[in-house]
């Protein structure tokens, strides 16, 4: 079987143990090759791990399947728009972030609560700013949080702010026990809510679902924190209401473009805290990436069931 890894960046020990692993197959590491290289090392496998452009997947006419080094499926969803004798197997990285994705929305809400960022602004310049940040200071303890989701890095989220003694409350598309699941539901919840997290997927449905309305009915004053995909957020709207002063600031983890223009003012609004797409790193990441795809590659070899298969039909 012909196998393309195209995860970049695997050190000497990282090869070597994919390729004892898969001994038994034609192994090609093509992310470091050039372009016309990768493209028919791709079009060659029946196995991609890694993230490559659709189309370069479009021309790999034995492809079974890819599996993903991201969580995020957003380019991949039209797969199987080409048509083939059996459709390609798409997995993700599903759950695989939801640790390190939890530790960063926490730290940057933390900061921006203890206004972190203005201290350290003012500590190289020896400014002793404690009267101007005091009043506006903030703690979590009391806070009425609404969650966005209710997957594995919101689940998290919910364990490290309820230690906090936050109130946390999820919206869920998929109706679960104590949780919002209608629109409606989630507008009337709006207007009681201190910090509002998103941690929704890309799909169809969930394009500018935090638009400018749903936005303005969130209490005065509350704090929005987006660990989810950019393209569900109105940057507009929440740049405005945060002029206004209907909204107290934002955590951004994500933004629609990656990295936002130089002129964007999320760049220097003093209420956004932004922390470019940094919250899933985490150490020994890529190791456990290949064991990921190790276990889903035994699966993949026996037929049976792979574990982080994406619906495309839903997105995720």
């Amino acid at each position: 079987m012909n196998l393309c890894i195209a995860v970049p960046g695997l050190n000497p020990t990282q090869r070597a143990r994919l390729q004892s692993a898969l001994a038994a197959d034609a192994v090609m590491f093509c992310a470091d090759l050039p372009e016309a290289e990768k493209r028919a090392a791709v079009a060659a496998a029946q196995v991609v791990f890694g993230n490559v452009p659709t189309a370069w997947l479009a021309a790999a006419a034995g492809l079974r399947w890819v599996q993903l080094e991201s969580a995020g499926v957003d380019a991949y969803l039209n797969l199987n728009s080409t048509p083939r004798p059996t459709p390609v197997l798409l997995t993700n990285l599903a759950g695989f972030y939801d640790r390190a994705v939890a530790e960063a929305a926490l730290a940057g809400i933390l900061a921006f609560y203890r206004q972190l960022p203005r201290l350290l602004v003012a500590q190289p310049a020896a400014r002793w700013i404690k009267p101007e940040v005091e009043s506006t200071i903030r703690a979590l303890d009391g806070q009425r949080v609404l969650v966005l989701g209710a997957g594995a890095i919101a689940q998290r989220l919910a364990r490290l702010l309820t230690a906090f003694d936050a109130q946390v409350q999820f919206f869920s598309r998929t109706p679960r026990a104590g949780s919002l699941s209608t629109p409606a539901e989630l507008d009337a919840a709006l207007a009681t809510t201190d910090l509002l997290i998103n941690t929704l997927p890309h799909t169809p449905a969930t394009i500018g679902f935090l638009d400018r309305p749903r936005l303005a009915r969130l209490k005065r004053n509350a704090v929005v924190c987006n660990v989810g995909r950019g393209s569900t957020l109105d940057e507009i709207a929440l740049v405005e209401l945060l002029d206004s002063g209907h909204l107290g600031g934002a955590v951004l983890d994500v933004t629609a473009i990656e990295p936002p223009p130089t002129d964007s003012p999320l760049w220097r609004h003093p209420k956004v805290l932004l922390s470019q797409h940094t919250g899933g790193r985490f150490p020994g990441e890529t190791d456990r990436k290949i064991d990921v795809f190790l276990a889903n590659f035994a699966r993949f070899e026996h037929g049976e069931p792979l574990l982080g298969q994406v619906e495309t039909n839903r997105g995720y």
